[in-house]
């Protein structure tokens, strides 16, 4: 990507969360990111695409990332985090994200970089608790892949 500007950054990255959203049939899905140089920054999402009328998270930096039970898992785990049901899921998600903005499962996969987690996609769905199927882990896990890829570019 070079020398370009964080919004065709953006724009890249939601235009690949649009193709993950597509395959997944999901509500939202999100990227974060830690990137110093671009100002990006876990407790923030870079990037978003959602269903109409699913709240945003951009914008929402109320909960710190590396201390959620989840983030905390995916980085002692390096692998992506299958939920079907939040409700009394463990990890606990954050509980804003059930009670505030409607999530009832979702899958994260970890971006590593230089063996440091260093941003997390998630996929939500909030019509209800839901069984992700191996297409829709396929889809996340390749999408993982190519943001990892990204990280050095940007």
């Amino acid at each position: 990507m070079g020398k370009v500007s964080n919004e065709e950054i953006v724009r890249q990255f939601e235009a690949r969360l649009a193709e993950l959203l597509r395959a997944t049939d999901a509500s939202r899905v999100t990227l974060r990111l830690d990137h110093p140089e671009r100002g990006f920054h876990l407790d923030d999402v870079v990037a978003e695409v959602r269903r109409e009328g699913v709240p945003s998270l951009k914008g929402q930096t109320a909960i710190d990332q590396r201390r959620a039970p989840t983030v905390v898992w995916l980085d002692r785990e390096r692998r992506s985090l299958i939920q079907n049901d939040l409700a009394g899921a463990d990890p606990a998600p954050p509980p804003q994200l059930v009670s505030a903005y409607g999530t009832k499962a979702q899958m994260l996969a970890p971006i590593v970089h230089r063996n440091d987690l260093v941003g997390i996609i998630s996929v939500h769905e909030n019509g209800g608790p839901r069984r992700w199927r191996p297409s829709d882990v396929e889809a996340l896990e390749a999408a993982a892949a190519w943001f990892t890829q990204q990280v050095d570019a940007i």
